[in-house]
């Protein structure tokens, strides 16, 4: 009689259980207390595919230079392109998540930022050349995910008659800039080991990143002093990231390649300029320092501080 008792006491325990599980199931809500009130929160919707760029080009449009893009996003989406903030362009991405756009050059400096849209609803439609529709959306809609990959497309003031190439690269926040296009024509390089840009903060913060042929391990220094090794992958490509170890002023950074036959050595003339005042420095702005051997591109952050890539000439 006892282990009927405790076996209707289980069945009737897991019923119970069943019932409050299908009930939090079909509300699609879930409740946290705090105090006396109640809060409701939505679950977590499923992770979604951030826009990314996997292809940028430059190429002459019926005369005149235009950014031929290409990248992937969350399925059946629309992606919105923003250059410094105003939308220039929105597609849709195919059943796949593929997408690709062709950007006019517009002035000298172009930032291009891409946004995500999900969960589309009927709203007002517009229809392209090739009869392609798309919603017209608001930026602020809540269904907006913001990229973080940016696109630059800077290029000096023709001096001289002489046309020179652009400078196009690919920034995102925590990883290195990815050069598409260098102004330079090549990287500063010493045998197998090439140096990139330097990417660095208000703070010091630094990601020295570059190439090299051969497997090792590369040694970075900074005004002749060693701050650190990293290893080349199997890619080819190298990256070292460090916090607070960038001085202000102009010094020489240094990139060795251990183990390789010489320990060859790639030496570039680095400056870290000095943070713009808090009033100047988050209206999203951007600017460039140009010599015939480094570009420094700065560009403020909304919110506060600035982000600056450094490039340099082979020699």
């Amino acid at each position: 009689m006892k282990q009927t008792r405790i076996l209707g006491m289980i069945i009737g325990g897991l019923i119970l259980a069943l019932i409050l599980f299908a009930g939090v199931s079909f509300s699609g809500q879930w409740v946290s207390t705090s105090g006396s009130k109640g809060e409701v929160q939505r679950p977590v919707a499923a992770s979604l595919t951030p826009v990314t760029f996997t292809r940028v080009s430059e190429i002459d449009g019926d005369g005149r230079a235009a950014l031929q893009l290409s990248g992937v996003a969350q399925p059946s989406s629309v992606v919105a392109l923003l250059d410094r903030g105003e939308r220039v362009m929105q597609v849709r991405t195919t059943a796949q998540g593929v997408w690709s756009a062709r950007l006019d050059v517009t002035g000298p400096g172009m930032a291009i930022e891409a946004i995500l849209f999900d969960g589309l609803t009927d709203r007002a439609q517009t229809a392209d050349d090739d009869g392609n529709v798309t919603p017209d959306l608001a930026l602020d809609a809540m269904t907006s995910i913001r990229g973080v990959q940016t696109i630059f497309r800077i290029q000096r003031p023709n001096e001289g008659g002489v046309e020179e190439s652009a400078l196009i690269m690919i920034s995102a926040p925590g990883a290195p800039t990815r050069l598409i296009q260098s102004p330079f024509n090549g990287l500063p390089s010493n045998g197998p080991l090439a140096i990139g840009a330097i990417d660095y903060d208000d703070k010091g913060g630094v990601i020295f990143s570059g190439v090299s042929e051969v497997e090792g391990r590369i040694r970075l220094y900074v005004a002749n002093a060693a701050i650190g090794e990293t290893r080349v992958g199997p890619d080819g490509r190298w990256t070292y990231i460090a916090s607070s170890v960038m001085p202000l002023g102009e010094y020489e950074v240094r990139a060795e390649l251990m183990g390789a036959a010489g320990n060859p050595v790639v030496s570039v003339p680095f400056e870290r300029l000095t943070p713009l005042p808090s009033s100047a420095s988050d209206d999203g702005s951007l600017s460039v320092n140009f010599s015939s051997y480094r570009w420094q591109i700065r560009r403020s952050l909304v919110g506060g501080g600035t982000q600056s890539t450094v490039i340099f000439a082979p020699e």
